[in-house]
C-alpha cells in the first residue's frame, strides 16, 4: 500500500517542532514527530515521504545498543553470534512496537491523522501532520508569557504597596477622596497584598494555579453547568477561578489540588502499565520467565512487578529513560510530581541504597 504525507503548517515558516508541542507531548512522542518531519524534508514531502515504522525507530534511536548502558552489558555477556543477533532482533521488534504505540497516541490526540483514498488493493494512505495542533490552547493557557507585562520584583512590589497605602491615608485625612473611591482603592490594595503574599500563604504553588483551574473545568460538576447553559462565558468563569485561587478565596482549592496530584499519578501508572503490557510483557531471571502483572509506585520511583509460573513475584525498576520516553515532560505536572520526574535518577539511587542490594536491576 502506497503511503503519502501532507503537513498542515503555518505559512512562511520552515518545518520545525513547534514550541507548544513541548508542553503537550512526552519525549517519545516528540522524537516520532521529529522523525516524520526529518524524513519528509529528505524526501521533499513528495510521494512515499512517510517513513516506515522501522525508519522512524532508527531516527528516534529506539532499540539502539548504546555504550555504557545495561543493554550493552547484556549484549556483551552473550556468548554466540546467534544469541547476539536474536538479542538485536528482539530490541528492533520492541522498538517498532514502540513506534506503533506512539503513532496511535498521536492519532488519538488528533495531531496525526490518516485518510484512505481509493478502492481496495489500490489504496493510498494520506497521513496529515497538523503543526497547528494545540496552538490556540497554548497561547490562551500561557498568555502571560506573550505580552509586554513587566515583572515586578517582590521588594519593589512591597515598596509600591507601602507608597499606595500612605497616599490613601493622606487623601483620607485631608478629605480629598470619596467613600466609594476609598473603598475601591482599599479593595484593590487588598488584592495586591494577597497576591504578593500568595506563595507564603497558599497550599497551591503559584505555577500550578492554571493547572488546577484547567482540571476543575473538566470536573462533571462544571461540565454539567456548561451543558445546561448555567456557565455561558467559559473563559471568564475559568479566569474567575484563577483569580479566586490567587486571592486565597477558592474554598475547594486544596481538595481539587490533591485530587489533581492523585489523578496525575494514576495516569502515569496506567501509561506505564500499557507500555509494559505491549513492549515488555516477559522478563527472564534465573532461567525462568516472569510475566508482567502491574506497576507500583513507592519511594518516588516506579516498579514493574512480574510473576512466574510458580507464583513467585519479582520487581524490576522502571528506569529513567523509560520514564522520559513514556510520560509527559516534567513541566506538565504539578510541583511534587514534576520534582519526582526531574529527580528520578537520584530517587533510584536512594531507593537502591535503602534496599542494600536486596534487589537487582535487569533490563
Amino acid at each position: 500500500m502506497e503511503k503519502q504525507l501532507r503537513i498542515i503548517k503555518p505559512k512562511t515558516r520552515p518545518i520545525q517542532i513547534e514550541p507548544w508541542f513541548f508542553r503537550y507531548l512526552n519525549e517519545g512522542q516528540l522524537k516520532v514527530v521529529s522523525a516524520i518531519l526529518s524524513h519528509a524534508d529528505i524526501k521533499d514531502r513528495q510521494n512515499n515521504s512517510f517513513p516506515s515504522n522501522r525508519t522512524i525507530a532508527f531516527y528516534c534511536g529506539f532499540g539502539l545498543i548504546t555504550p555504557g548502558t545495561k543493554a550493552e552489558e547484556n549484549y556483551n555477556s552473550l556468548d554466540s553470534e546467534n544469541e547476539k543477533e536474536l538479542f538485536k532482533a528482539k530490541r528492533l521488534k520492541n522498538a517498532i512496537s514502540t513506534v506503533k504505540n506512539i503513532k496511535k497516541d498521536l492519532e488519538d490526540k488528533g495531531l496525526l491523522k490518516r485518510e484512505y483514498v481509493g478502492t481496495n488493493g489500490k489504496q493510498t494512505v494520506y497521513y496529515t501532520l497538523d503543526l497547528n495542533w494545540k496552538k490556540e490552547q497554548y497561547l490562551k493557557e500561557f498568555d502571560e508569557h506573550f505580552n509586554n507585562k513587566e515583572i515586578i520584583e517582590d521588594s519593589e512590589q512591597d515598596e509600591n504597596i507601602t507608597k499606595e497605602l500612605e497616599q490613601i491615608k493622606e487623601l483620607h485625612s485631608e478629605g480629598n477622596i470619596s467613600k466609594t473611591n476609598l473603598a475601591d482603592r482599599l479593595k484593590n490594595l487588598s488584592y495586591k497584598i494577597k497576591a504578593n503574599d500568595y506563595n507564603e500563604n497558599s497550599f497551591i504553588p503559584f505555577e500550578d494555579i492554571n493547572k488546577v483551574a484547567n482540571f476543575y473545568m473538566t470536573t462533571n460538576k462544571i461540565k454539567n453547568k456548561i451543558e445546561i447553559g448555567e456557565i455561558g462565558n467559559i473563559p471568564g468563569y475559568k479566569q474567575g477561578i484563577i483569580n479566586s485561587i490567587k486571592n486565597n478565596e477558592f474554598s475547594l482549592a486544596e481538595k481539587i489540588y490533591k485530587k489533581l496530584e492523585a489523578e496525575e499519578l494514576k495516569d502515569n501508572i496506567e501509561t506505564l502499565t500499557a507500555a509494559h503490557e505491549n513492549l515488555d510483557p516477559l522478563k527472564s531471571y534465573q532461567h525462568k520467565y516472569y510475566k508482567f502483572k502491574r506497576i507500583k509506585f513507592t519511594d518516588n520511583i516506579y516498579l514493574a512487578e512480574y510473576e512466574n509460573d510458580d507464583q513467585l513475584k519479582k520487581d524490576w525498576l522502571v528506569e529513567e529513560d523509560y520514564i522520559r520516553s513514556q510520560l509527559l515532560p516534567p513541566h506538565a505536572y504539578t510541583r511534587n510530581n514534576k520534582s519526582i520526574i526531574e529527580n528520578y535518577a537520584e530517587n533510584i539511587k536512594k531507593f537502591t541504597e535503602k534496599m542494600k542490594g536486596a534487589f537487582k536491576k535487569y533490563e
